[in-house]
């Protein structure tokens, strides 16, 4: 596991919470994948390619009036790394209101961000990220 994984990873979670999605993206291969929890489970699928992530990460806030990810936790996970965080968010014109634990891992390539899945449950995120380490 290469601590820059590891560097890349927290970069890319204090650009999320600074809202800086072309910081996310210099740090992601042109093909990034992403698959997030909550559309994921509503809908399926996942948003793939620069562009369409930018679609995705701007849309947040006609969806959401607040939306924030903060986490507390980068472990490694032999070539991954596994976050665990904490999930806040207000929905815009709905009562919607979610505050839960939140699990991503994250799949490199060549020093970058190829691909990220985020996870409601911790098992399913241990299983995706394979071994764990504290």
């Amino acid at each position: 596991m290469s601590s820059g994984n590891l560097e890349v990873a927290r970069r890319g979670a204090q650009s999320w919470a600074d809202g800086d999605v072309e910081a996310m993206l210099d740090d992601s291969t042109t093909d990034f994948e992403f698959i997030p929890a909550i559309a994921a489970a509503v809908e399926g699928g996942s948003v793939k390619g620069q562009d369409e992530f930018r679609r995705f990460f701007n849309g947040l806030k006609e969806t959401w009036e607040t939306f924030s990810i903060e986490v507390d936790e980068f472990r490694a996970a032999g070539d991954k790394v596994m976050t665990i965080g904490r999930l806040k968010a207000k929905g815009r014109g709905s009562e919607l209101e979610l505050d839960q634990r939140i699990y991503s891992v994250v799949w490199f390539r060549d020093g970058k961000v190829a691909r990220m899945q985020s996870f409601l449950d911790r098992d399913a995120a241990e299983s995706a990220a394979g071994e764990v380490v504290a």
